[in-house]
């Protein structure tokens, strides 16, 4: 059973929204492209899993995506997947990569070549050491009974190669491609055979979990040392992402393309949701779509699906409605 689905985080939808509201010439693009690709390649990673959860029985598992869950009163530990049984937890860390990953088992760390190039990354056996470590004190912590944890690193892309440093160490009880997913939950449950915890119990453990799950926010801004001067301002035409187009006669007109639209503001609104806050102002709403008259925005905000509120003298538009 799916209780929590791989989704788009927001930085990746922020960082969208930041390349296309953005120079071509600002200073930090590449990195902000890099970041992006990096992070959809991990999204893509866990959807790639789809096909291979689905063939897990649904009657005996909870499977969760991208858990992110306090430790004391600072610390988090991420999951990408946890799957709950009746009688073992799994948690699955996925690496979307291609190439050779060589897992370095002497100075604990994973080492990928691609086209002559040699990368080095956090080893992934050791975060997984940590995060079972982590779930087991958050048992504790809550007083569920006692389940054996196993973990396991899935390799997404089936064409990746696998070594190991040394070359005699065998990791392949910790180290698979994604299509042995099948055949490593099957020898879980031919060696924990005996219930550890009832399902009215896992029930519960998924409560807390979705209760306790903290999404990551990251000040993007700050991070890319971009300032709101660097964002482009106005409505995109959805033909050819030319910002900003006019609004003439009712319809917003692309002077590049000649395309034209009734709507295309609501999707500048999803922008600024996105990048801003999840409610908007007639004046912010003004001054974000590039149209000076007050009169002419609560016309489209009116117009549009949007809920509305009263905060003191001002009337608050609600974004949510766009995602």
């Amino acid at each position: 059973m799916l209780i929590k689905e791989a989704a788009e985080s927001l930085k990746m939808k922020q960082l969208r929204v930041m390349l296309s509201r953005s120079s071509p010439h600002f200073l930090y693009r590449k990195e902000m492209e890099s970041e992006l690709a990096r992070r959809i390649a991990g999204y893509q990673g866990e959807k790639s899993m789809d096909f291979h959860m689905d063939l897990l029985p649904k009657a005996e598992t909870f499977i969760f995506h991208d858990l992110r869950i306090p430790y004391g009163t600072t610390y988090h530990f991420q999951l990408d997947i946890l799957i709950l049984t009746t009688t073992f937890f799994l948690i699955i860390e996925v690496k979307n990569m291609v190439g050779t990953l060589i897992f370095d088992q002497e100075f604990k760390q994973l080492i990928r070549t691609y086209k002559g190039v040699e990368e080095t990354f956090p080893d992934p056996i050791s975060q997984l050491y940590r995060q079972t470590f982590l779930l087991k004190e958050l048992l504790k912590q809550n007083r569920f009974p006692y389940v054996p944890i196993e973990s396991l690193v899935i390799v997404s892309n089936p064409h990746t190669r696998i070594k190991s440093i040394p070359e005699h160490i065998d990791l392949s009880k910790s180290v698979t491609h994604s299509t042995n997913l099948l055949a490593k939950f099957h020898e879980y449950q031919n060696v924990y055979k005996e219930e550890k915890i009832a399902k009215k119990e896992i029930k519960k453990l998924y409560r807390l979990l979705l209760k306790q799950n903290r999404p990551q926010t990251t000040d993007l801004f700050n991070q890319f040392s971009m300032t709101e001067h660097d964002i482009l301002k106005g409505v995109a035409c959805p033909d050819c992402k030319m910002i900003p187009i006019v609004r003439l006669r009712g319809k917003w007109f692309c002077l590049k393309c000649g395309h034209t639209s009734k709507d295309a503001h609501l999707a500048a609104l999803k922008d600024y949701s996105i990048l801003y806050n999840p409610s908007i102002s007639n004046r912010q709403c003004c001054d974000f779509l590039q149209i000076p008259s007050r009169f002419v925005i609560k016309h489209l905000l009116d117009a549009s699906p949007l809920s509305s509120s009263k905060m003191g003298s001002k009337r608050i538009y609600h974004l949510h409605e766009l995602e």
